[in-house]
């Protein structure tokens, strides 16, 4: 009875932290974490620490653990040494804003919730029953965000007069933060986070039941699956939060995803039979070679990609500068502006970012082995700046100037492991990837469809991440961990399996 009861809680606790990922900047977060210049602010905090205290903490002592743990938690010691470092060897900063303890210990705070996540999310799954019951909620969550972002699509497009102050009324309640009226961040701190949650966090889990024509649920209607209306919503909501970055790694996982991991089906079954028309055309363009059909769908998705940035530029101009420079090149053909690619950066707000990279790589070469430490990027910052002019570049002035914004991070996943971790710890969380990926290819190669599914699901999660990372360098962002989680669960679950199995043959 005790043991049914615990079950019961671990399930209502592990709901709890999937249907929360949408709110990660949580009003009410918990002030010994956090103070209020601190922007991930996840509502997980609340479940994820009785799951952490009742099943994480004790399941490390009795479960057997998943092998793809050994090079991350490799890496977690690497972050640790090369963060101590510093203190050790009295390293000091002339940088008011903030001192080397404070990092450290905000840093530390960021890498235990960063684990604990992870881990959690790796052990609650311990069946296939488990596993479907992880993606359910999931979806939950994602209903959620989907149902938010669908209510703020009303004041971007002014359906209602007066909207957005009732939005706003009612969000200032459960986040930070609104944003504006022109586009949508859900319930996160800003749209570029919302487009991330949809596109890492739900569309490598949602594109593959559709590819596969599967469904976790028991109601479909013919060939229409809730994953197929998930997927539809999903992308209309995303092109709201004119996200660039957004649009493009869901671009890339789709692209990759129809060209690479569509199943082979039997034809009959591949055919659409429902409307003899676009059965007819799919046959017509099943009689094409495999070469010149890869070329056809990958041209599509890049003129898809191209239709849904041209509506989105309509609604910004934030998305319409991608192309405004070189518009406005065809249309003075005679004058002597000089144009370059680097400039075009510069033009559409993305000049900063090579800086923070090159920066990165600099302080990279002086401390290659080991880094500089975890959190201590902006430490060095001003002394490896690169020589570049910094007057068309307001944000790169501010992070130079006494009193400014002077506290930073290199803006990119991989540049910040160099620059903080050296090539040590980049190569032991390289090496934690290759492992995914490596479960991940193994199960997509399985010859069972549930596995293909979650192998499947696996490889674009690592793509997603891989793309976006290129945006982001903060390891409180819950996305990745929980995604690499859900990864680590289906292939312990299923090697596990396989091994029972051979094993009594």
């Amino acid at each position: 009875m005790k043991n049914n009861l615990l079950e019961k809680l671990r399930r209502f606790l592990w709901a709890g932290f999937l249907i929360s990922l949408p709110v990660t900047n949580f009003r009410y977060f918990p002030t010994f974490l956090s103070s209020g210049k601190v922007d991930v602010r996840p509502l997980l905090i609340f479940p994820l620490l009785p799951l952490l205290i009742l099943y994480t903490i004790p399941g490390i002592w009795k479960r057997k653990l998943p092998w793809v743990w050994i090079p991350f938690l490799i890496f977690i010691v690497l972050i640790f040494v090369s963060s101590s470092l510093p203190i050790i060897t009295g390293f000091s900063s002339q940088l008011g804003e903030s001192s080397l303890t404070s990092r450290l210990i905000r840093t530390g705070v960021t890498l235990v919730l960063s684990v604990s996540i992870y881990l959690t999310v790796s052990l609650m799954s311990r069946t296939e029953e488990d596993l479907v019951f992880t993606l359910k909620w999931l979806y939950a969550g994602m209903v959620i965000a989907l149902f938010w972002g669908l209510l703020q699509i009303i004041f971007v497009l002014d359906l209602i007069p007066g909207w957005y102050q009732v939005m706003e009324n009612l969000q200032k309640h459960i986040t930070m933060n609104v944003g504006s009226p022109d586009r949508l961040m859900g319930l996160t701190l800003e749209p570029s986070w919302f487009a991330s949650q949809l596109t890492s966090l739900w569309l490598p889990w949602v594109l593959p039941a559709v590819l596969m024509d599967k469904t976790i649920y028991r109601r479909r209607w013919g060939w229409l699956t809730v994953e197929k209306v998930f997927l539809a919503v999903l992308l209309f909501v995303l092109v709201f939060t004119l996200s660039r970055t957004g649009l493009v790694v869901a671009s890339v996982v789709i692209g990759f995803g129809v060209l690479f991991l569509r199943p082979k089906r039997d034809p009959e079954d591949h055919y659409f039979k429902h409307i003899k028309w676009i059965g007819d055309l799919q046959r017509t363009f099943g009689r094409i070679s495999p070469p010149i059909r890869f070329i056809i769908i990958s041209l599509g998705t890049v003129v898809s990609l191209a239709v849904v940035l041209y509506i989105a530029s309509l609604q910004s101009n934030y998305i319409y500068r991608m192309w405004d420079y070189w518009l406005q090149i065809l249309n003075k053909p005679g004058t002597n502006v000089d144009r370059s690619l680097a400039d075009y950066f510069r033009y559409i707000g993305f000049g900063p970012r090579f800086v923070y990279w090159e920066t990165a790589y600099r302080i990279f070469s002086q401390n290659p082995l080991i880094g500089v430490g975890l959190g201590n990027y902006t430490f060095h910052f001003q002394e490896m700046f690169p020589a570049v002019q910094v007057g068309y570049e307001p944000e790169l002035l501010s992070r130079l100037v006494p009193g400014g914004a002077r506290l930073v991070t290199a803006k990119n996943f991989l540049a910040r492991l160099l620059a903080e971790t050296g090539i040590i710890g980049t190569a032991a969380f390289i090496s934690y990837l290759v492992s995914l990926v490596g479960g991940g290819l193994y199960l997509w190669m399985s010859k069972v469809p549930k596995e293909k599914f979650w192998g499947a699901g696996a490889l674009l999660a690592i793509i997603a991440f891989l793309v976006d990372s290129f945006s982001y360098d903060s390891l409180a962002i819950p996305n990745p961990w929980v995604s690499f989680g859900i990864i680590t669960a289906a292939i312990a679950v299923h090697i596990n399996k396989t091994t029972i199995v051979r094993g009594n043959e």
